[in-house]
């Protein structure tokens, strides 16, 4: 029988092909843009730097660098700047490019001269209060109307998200390796709800709970992506806009990356029209908020607003007290395991029970055991690599045909798990109270729109059953078990 021949080797991966624009922005991550405050002396007067890599030879938006001022300065969109304390407003179109350099921020009707009667900055994200019907201009649109929700997509937000947004990262375009993510990271929780932020949800049942996790708080991102929006808050999605490209979010890097930068910054997103401007502007003020932090550390007063104290005069031991070095640092902005509700709780000891005991032991056991099972086909999940490229190209048929086989392999695993994960059960819990939970999470989510069952039951019913937010995260060894741990 004759052969077909011998193999043909390809030549390595390169850079991906989408460089249109790339001669549009800065090749040199050094490039910055620094923001002053008048009424403090030179060297203590810097609260902002971003970098500036939207011209090649350097530069920012205007309109971006004037509302990130205003977010720090309690929503002022009003404010101009100088390039000398005392000089001539600059006259610049807002989406004109500010060249790099130091610039003093100002806001008319205070004066500069003294720091008490000049305007107040917001130490962090926690004390920023949200400007309800007062977005800055170049932020304000009206979302598209959303088609009504189906039953099964008002139960499970992450099922809701992949119709919408077609299964495609927003930043990308890839389908590949996509997950669910927060704009308003679920860490900050509590500031959603003090700021009455559930008011922008479309599903009227999470308006008084839950509301973070509605669908218009999220969006599809391919995982390193996700990765970088949320534990290095690497870039933000802001307007920016061309003729061309009227009412458009852009990508906008806000640390150096080289290889995010040429393929990313100054990108177009993929449809965000459906999602609240609302929650991206939070988004914006949540990632750029910490950069305050060595104004505060340079122990000399500094004229604060707080939504707890409003307007004063902060000693440099208060303004320690606002920074993030002060308490423990927060995460990705994913949220943490919930605890058993309590209407489940309530009648529990505060203190695990001996069998309590055995249930964590032999959860423990489980992951180990379904960790060992998995290593084999770990390592043969080999991560989708190289350039995204057009639609219908070779390569995107082979990454379609890659991703099946993958999916079928991901279907295997999870039946080694649950297989794993009945014999632990007959182990560790003979009496057979796991199926007393699994009824009760059923009769929870059979019956979770009635007036006595809470989101808190219908998150802990979907924990049980292993219904989980975003797809398992394969690079974490206790997230192959994520949904039932």
């Amino acid at each position: 029988m004759p052969t077909l021949g011998g193999v043909n080797i390809r030549p390595q991966q390169r850079l991906p092909e989408h460089n249109i624009g790339a001669d549009t922005i800065s090749s040199n991550a050094y490039y910055r843009v620094e923001f002053k405050h008048p009424a403090y002396p030179p060297g203590l007067d810097k609260f902002l730097t971003l970098p500036a890599f939207d011209h090649p030879n350097g530069g920012l938006h205007y309109n971006t660098a004037k509302i990130a001022c205003g977010v720090f300065a309690g929503n002022r969109w009003d404010g101009f700047f100088t390039v000398d304390k005392d000089g001539e407003a600059l006259d610049c179109d807002g989406e004109d490019i500010l060249p790099p350099g130091p610039y003093y921020f100002h806001l008319p009707g205070y004066q500069d001269d003294r720091i008490e009667t000049s305007y107040p900055l917001t130490p962090n994200f926690k004390q920023w209060k949200f400007p309800h019907g007062d977005l800055p201009p170049n932020w304000q649109h009206a979302p598209n109307t959303q088609q009504p929700l189906s039953q099964e997509m008002r139960s499970n937000a992450s099922i809701a998200v992949y119709i919408r947004d077609t299964d495609q990262c927003r930043v990308t375009g890839r389908r590949v390796q996509c997950e669910v993510a927060h704009i308003v990271p679920v860490e900050v929780d509590d500031w959603f709800r003090a700021n009455a932020m559930s008011q922008y949800v479309i599903n009227p049942l999470r308006q008084s709970q839950a509301g973070i996790s509605d669908i218009n708080n999220m969006m599809l991102l391919r995982r390193d992506i996700h990765r970088s929006f949320d534990q290095d808050r690497m870039f933000v999605l802001v307007p920016k806009k061309p003729a061309q490209h009227q009412g458009n979010m852009v990508t906008h890097l806000i640390i150096p990356s080289d290889e995010y930068r040429f393929l990313y910054h100054n990108t177009l997103t993929y449809s965000l029209d459906s999602i609240p401007r609302e929650y991206l502007l939070a988004r914006f003020a949540w990632a750029l908020l910490p950069r305050m932090e060595p104004f505060l550390l340079t122990e000399v007063p500094r004229l604060l607003i707080t939504k707890s104290n409003g307007q004063f005069v902060a000693s440099p031991k208060d303004c320690i007290d606002f920074t993030v070095s002060r308490g423990k640092r927060s995460g990705t902005g994913s949220p943490s395991k919930r605890q058993r509700s309590n209407t489940r709780a309530k009648d529990q000891d505060e203190q695990l029970s001996p069998g309590e005991e055995d249930d964590q032991a032999g959860e423990q056991c489980f992951k180990r055991a379904t960790s060992m099972l998995a290593q084999p086909l770990l390592q043969s999940i080999e991560p989708a690599s190289g350039p995204p490229c057009s639609n219908g190209s070779p390569t995107e048929v082979n990454n379609h045909a890659a991703l099946d086989e993958t999916m079928a392999e991901q279907e295997h695993f999870f039946k080694l798990t649950e297989r794993a994960l009945e014999v632990e059960r007959q182990r560790s819990d003979p009496s057979g109270s796991w199926a007393e939970d699994r009824d009760w999470a059923m009769y929870i989510l059979v019956n979770q729109f009635a007036k006595d069952i809470s989101w808190d039951d219908v998150d802990e019913a979907n924990r049980i059953l292993g219904i989980v937010e975003k797809r398992p995260n394969w690079d974490e060894e206790e997230c192959l078990v994520g949904s039932l741990s």
